[in-house]
């Protein structure tokens, strides 16, 4: 969220008191995050302690924050865990948000900085830890599962429709409507591409899935003063073949840390440990993903009760995987290479 919401300081200071009993003297709001949902607060206590406050609107699901609290408790120490509220709960509504407190970590993302060649090492051993980590099966039923199914092509398809009627619209929708016709034979293409891939994959064996972070891109992997890193974000967990998270490195400018070369790719793996990527599973991935922002911009684009920062900020971001280089193209030649017609 980049506009700070209507919840006056006071009653912010009030809450993280009453929940977490956490005396707070000063709280800043940081516009920061694509999660139009999704408010963030730098919070200074009395005694000069710094923590992090995310508040989310609307429906929360707390199997993120459930899944961070287990792999800290497992000794995986590049997650942030949770600070319990004086009900011993690792989170609570509050003035209609949903409040998650934590350390504050005071950083870079991969995207601003680049990662020396021990720190590629490191991120993949954190992700095959991840990768690696048991988790209990009340908690795994609660995580969501990969089916293969492609569920944003339909919404794609239900957008493609609703930019040609004709309709008013204010400036950001129609800009979008603009971008949209002249990439549609791009956009339906990696609807198709999506669908056909999901068709090949409904019959993989889900034996092997394992707990996936989901979006670990660069800007959710966070760099200290310390060189530390730590991965955030955890929105989205799911139980998946281990693709869904190594579409991720070394893939291009759109998709990679920043300054990313080879040689990161390779430093990655040594740290991950030996894996045979699956290219129908890559380019499932790579496609799907393109496919999913598509729908979830274009929904908050087409949403003119929204705030219009974030709104115009999401439509940037949009744009930009259709450049050269970007997410796009990379998942062509993905798709292309897959069964060696590249």
């Amino acid at each position: 969220m980049l506009k700070q919401p209507e919840l006056n300081h006071e009653k912010i200071i009030d809450g993280l008191k009453e929940h977490f009993n956490f005396a707070a003297k000063e709280v800043t709001f940081l516009p920061i995050g694509h999660d139009p949902k999704a408010a963030v607060y730098r919070v200074i206590g009395s005694r000069g302690e710094v923590l992090f406050l995310k508040m989310i609107q609307g429906s929360f699901d707390d199997t993120g924050i459930r899944i961070i609290h287990l792999l800290f408790t497992q000794g995986i120490d590049a997650v942030i865990p949770p600070i319990p509220t004086t009900g011993h709960k690792l989170a609570v509504h509050h003035e209609g948000y949903h409040w998650i407190l934590s350390s504050f970590v005071d950083g870079r993302t991969g995207f601003e900085s680049p990662l020396s060649g021990q720190q590629s090492i490191r991120f993949g051993q954190i992700l095959k830890s991840i990768h690696s980590a048991g988790v209990p099966h009340d908690l795994q039923v609660q995580l969501r599962q990969e089916d293969f199914s492609g569920p944003w092509c339909e919404k794609v398809r239900e957008l493609d429709r609703e930019v040609y009627l004709d309709l008013p619209r204010d400036k950001v929708a129609e800009k979008l409507i603009d971008f949209w016709k002249r990439k549609r034979e791009d956009i339906l293409i990696l609807v198709e591409r999506t669908e056909e891939l999901s068709q090949r994959l409904q019959d993989r064996d889900k034996s092997g899935f394992v707990l996936c972070h989901g979006d670990i891109h660069p800007g959710n992997v966070m760099i200290d003063g310390d060189s530390k890193l730590f991965i955030v974000d955890w929105d989205d967990p799911v139980m998946a073949p281990v693709e869904r998270d190594l579409m991720f490195p070394g893939v291009g400018l759109g998709l990679c840390f920043k300054d990313e070369g080879r040689e990161h790719t390779d430093l990655f793996y040594k740290g991950y440990g030996e894996v045979e990527v699956d290219p129908v599973l890559l380019a499932y991935y790579r496609n799907e993903r393109v496919v999913a922002d598509i729908a979830s911009y274009g929904m908050q684009l087409m949403d003119e009760q929204g705030n219009v920062e974030d709104r115009e900020n999401g439509l940037r971001l949009l744009m930009g995987q259709f450049e050269a280089g970007y997410e796009v193209e990379v998942a062509g030649w993905t798709y292309e290479e897959m069964d060696g017609r590249r």
